[in-house]
């Protein structure tokens, strides 16, 4: 059965849909150094991030937006919010703590939201796939699972090297849209008490 929710999932001191994207590889910027090394100083982080993945991703990025266009779809943001259909143990726990936000498919707006399996950074880059620089919109969930079938939804032994992986772990859902996540934004600020 099809997931009727998304979900994002955000390091537990950090604010949700934070982007390294909106960094643009700003060396000088200290958050961007903390995220390319955090693995090596906070225990159960286990996140990697290399500039060739940086680089890589930037240019995946463009693509999936410049094919979802294309099909169509009107992205009102330069790079999306990430989410995973339904909940994924696989990107849960590959950080220790992580939190999780959801977001029922019935409240997304169909022409800025894009579906890609598995994760859209291999399915821009992983030539020889079936699933190759395809993108979907959310009402053709059905069609892409037909296709793929829905992920196992287990948790690893490690996640050591999971960037070898082909990250069929998960279907991953983009929202181009800043609407969509602006108030869990704005609740988590209240939250903090900062507005």
């Amino acid at each position: 059965m099809i997931p009727d929710f998304i979900s994002h999932y955000y390091l537990p001191d950090r604010q949700p849909f934070l982007s390294l994207s909106d960094l643009k590889g700003d060396l000088e910027n200290p958050v961007f150094l903390e995220m390319l090394n955090k693995h090596k100083t906070t225990p159960g982080y286990n996140r990697r991030y290399g500039m060739r993945y940086l680089e890589m991703r930037s240019s995946a990025e463009s693509k999936l937006k410049r094919l979802f266009e294309k099909k169509g779809g009107t992205p009102k943001w330069m790079s999306p919010y990430y989410f995973v259909l339904g909940t994924s143990e696989w990107f849960r726990h590959i950080n220790s703590g992580h939190k999780e936000l959801r977001v029922n498919l019935k409240d997304l707006p169909r022409d800025s939201v894009s579906v890609t399996f598995p994760d859209s950074f291999i399915a821009m880059t992983a030539k020889g796939k079936d699933y190759y620089e395809k993108v979907y919109f959310i009402d053709e969930l059905e069609e892409l699972v037909n296709l793929h079938g829905l992920p196992r939804n287990e948790r690893p032994e490690t996640y050591e090297k999971y960037w070898l992986g082909d990250f069929e772990e998960y279907i991953e859902v983009q929202v181009w849209d800043d609407g969509v996540v602006e108030p869990f934004k704005r609740q988590w600020l209240r939250q903090q008490g900062t507005h």
